[in-house]
């Protein structure tokens, strides 16, 4: 039976315009494999300008870099010495468009995670020591347990999955989404037209800022904690229980106040806009300060 090759021949295509594509294909579906050594605690970092960024913690002592490139990649460097391992995608600083790279990289799961990218998804899984995480226009899907967590977006979407033990979390985006699901500790998030999801279940110190984006928060605080959370244009919802009970104060300039305590907001002045609501729940522990310019705020202490 003709292979391919033989019915494009026949039907009049040049060999050398059938060799020539081929080249393309293949060189546009590279493949990179590659592992080293790594120490158990060590640090990794990440960086790549487009495509993905996979990252997934092991029980190995190595760093295995597995990668689909386009074209425009010059190559992957993947190097180790002492407690330090980088990963970085290389691309011509000619190309016109950029190279695409996705990665698959696993490595010691307790190791210290640095990772940056410009128009490239950040995943993580299973990885339990600091993560450092950076991105521009991607998305960053991240599984937290126990380690501090700094995370920076522009314009791609945040979801953050802990699993309720504390740590330092810092988060940011501007005109991403970023949901907050099972976190812990200390906490401090801020967005500037994205919507704020946050799910805790404890907290010690939550602060949290939006310029027009809404913000969702319930959670559970120890006792003594604070929870400040403020936004120009946004709403505010809160519900929020705490061992010991708090102190809350919430004032908004244009907004509407409301909460399930049956107590009613009041005006700051007889003359101008503006409104209050203050209160004790319980014992008065902590302290809950809510703030808006011209958004709405809810508040209230059942989950």
């Amino acid at each position: 039976m003709p292979s391919a090759l033989q019915f494009a021949l026949r039907a009049g295509v040049p060999l050398a315009a059938l060799l020539a594509t081929a080249a393309v294909h293949a060189d546009s579906e590279r493949t990179f494999e590659r592992q080293v050594a790594a120490q158990p605690r060590g640090v990794v970092e990440i960086s790549n300008v487009s495509g993905e960024i996979e990252i997934t913690g092991w029980e190995r002592a190595e760093v295995s870099v597995r990668g689909e490139l386009s074209a425009g990649v010059e190559r992957v460097d993947v190097s180790s010495e002492g407690s330090r391992t980088i990963v970085k995608v290389m691309v011509p600083s000619h190309s016109e468009h950029g190279g695409k790279a996705d990665l698959h990289v696993q490595i010691p799961k307790d190791s210290e995670l640095v990772v940056t990218a410009v128009s490239a998804d950040i995943t993580t899984t299973g990885v339990r020591g600091v993560q450092r995480l950076s991105t521009v226009s991607g998305d960053v899907s991240a599984e937290i347990a126990g380690a501090d967590l700094d995370l920076k977006s522009v314009s791609g979407d945040v979801r953050v999955k802990g699993q309720g033990q504390a740590a330092q979390l810092r988060l940011s985006t501007v005109s991403g989404d970023l949901r907050l699901e099972h976190g812990a500790g200390d906490l401090e998030a801020h967005t500037v037209s994205g919507t704020l999801r946050v799910s805790l279940d404890s907290a010690h110190s939550v602060h949290v800022r939006s310029t027009s984006g809404d913000v969702h928060f319930g959670g559970r605080l120890t006792r003594g904690a604070t929870l400040d959370a403020a936004s120009v244009s946004g709403n505010l919802q809160v519900r929020v229980s705490a061992e010991g009970g708090y102190g809350y104060e919430a004032s908004s300039f244009s907004g509407d106040i409301g909460d399930c305590f049956d107590v009613k907001s009041e005006r700051t002045s007889k003359y101008a806009p503006g409104s209050t609501l203050q209160g004790t729940r319980a014992e008065g522990a902590g302290h809950v300060h809510l703030k808006t310019l011209s958004g709405n705020i809810e508040l209230c202490d059942r989950l």
